[in-house]
């Protein structure tokens, strides 16, 4: 399996939020949804994972916000079909350009969760 290495554990607590997200590989425009979130990234579940180093563009929409986060992410690791087992295959997705406002929103979102 190829999770996250000990220099990518997460600092911030992950809340199990589900929600749509779109982004772009080389390729495609691509739809699914988050198993996870924190301040930091989220776990998306999809059967067809990034590679890890990817570098794409991501939006997604906090509830009570009319502009979507719109950011940048990088895959930092991935459970393949193969690997998942009894659990959902997807990548786990570092934030790399959070603005000031989606950053505030976010933070918000995750506090009003937990």
């Amino acid at each position: 399996m190829s999770g996250p290495s000990e220099s990518d554990k997460r600092v911030a607590e992950r809340l199990p939020i589900r929600m749509l997200v779109e982004y772009e590989s080389s390729e495609d425009f691509l739809i699914d949804y988050t198993a996870n979130m924190s301040i930091g990234g989220m776990f998306i579940q999809t059967s067809n994972p990034l590679e890890v180093g990817t570098r794409f563009r991501l939006r997604f929409r906090i509830p009570g916000r009319e502009d979507p986060v719109d950011t940048v992410g990088e895959v930092c690791w991935v459970l393949s079909p193969e690997e998942a087992g009894c659990m959902q295959p997807g990548m786990g997705v570092r934030f790399e350009e959070l603005t000031g406002t989606d950053r505030v929103a976010v933070e918000s979102m995750l506090s009003d969760w937990d």
